[in-house]
């Protein structure tokens, strides 16, 4: 069976239903919205899973200046990453390397090096949900 668009402003439709409208015997791969948690899910085999992030993943924005001495900045995240992978830092536009140039210790950052005065810090957060949830 083919699928095809009546026009460019058309969209393609998948099931939906609350929770509890979910099929009681579903088939590996099967996709549908839910209606309660306003998120696509899929069906693995075992659970429905949610397509969309789960938990507390929000994209945040950090930031702060470089002084020319400083290399710790205490609290400078809002919410401490849980690794230091899960953090795009940028010091005046250019990214830096993770446990290279810098390190990650609850919500402080330490750099190798002094970040030059007057250059903005940057650090993107919100990076360590990686994984799907089962849905109840």
């Amino acid at each position: 069976m083919g699928y095809f668009l009546k026009s460019k402003t058309t969209g393609v439709s998948t099931a939906s239903g609350t929770t509890a409208e979910r099929p009681s015997v579903a088939e590996k791969g099967t996709f549908r919205f839910n209606e309660d948690t306003t998120r696509m899910e899929y069906y693995d085999g075992t659970a429905f899973r949610s397509v969309t992030p789960q938990g507390t993943l929000g994209m945040a924005l950090d930031t702060d200046s470089g002084d020319g001495s400083a290399t710790t900045f205490t609290n400078f995240f809002t919410t401490a990453p849980a690794n230091v992978n899960n953090v795009i830092v940028v010091v005046g536009n250019v990214p830096q390397e993770p446990g290279q140039a810098y390190t990650v210790s609850g919500r402080d950052i330490t750099f190798t090096s002094a970040p030059p005065n007057g250059h903005r810090i940057y650090a993107f957060i919100g990076f360590d949900s990686t994984t799907t949830s089962v849905l109840s």
